[in-house]
């Protein structure tokens, strides 16, 4: 973990954030994985946010993620959340999803913060979601 430099601070600030689907959907994967994967990845950058672990399963993802300050996790999600959804709505019309609901994703997330001493077991815990994860097909 890295210190975060702005002009009138210097943090160390880690959030572990799980969110899923409307409806938990079983839609994250193939090409809309992929897509994701990017648009996520695109969203870190330009906030000048820093990935640490990003797994994304077929109807949940994983993201711990290294932010500034000033950056509150309610804000966090909405620029992930809110961005993705329109976007992924727009390149995959098909989706059940866009039938029945406004956004790609349910309402809710989970967020907690993550501290330098279990930082390694919670960034092995997301990447190894694979083993962790298994579900039926339904």
């Amino acid at each position: 973990m890295d210190l975060l430099k702005s002009s009138h601070s210097v943090t160390e600030i880690v959030y572990h954030f799980t969110f899923i689907p409307k409806y938990r959907r079983r839609r994250l994967v193939g090409n809309l994985k992929q897509t994701l994967l990017g648009m996520i990845k695109f969203c870190a950058q330009v906030n000048e946010w820093k990935i640490l672990e990003l797994n994304i399963q077929p109807d949940h993802v994983h993201l711990l993620i290294q932010t500034k300050g000033n950056d509150c996790p309610s804000e966090i999600m909405q620029l992930i959340k809110g961005g993705t959804s329109k976007k992924l709505r727009e390149m995959y019309p098909g989706l059940v999803e866009n039938t029945f609901a406004k956004s790609f994703w349910a309402d809710e997330y989970y967020c907690g913060t993550v501290g330098k001493r279990d930082l390694e077991q919670v960034s092995k815990y997301v990447r190894d979601q694979d083993k962790h994860y298994v579900k039926e097909p339904g």
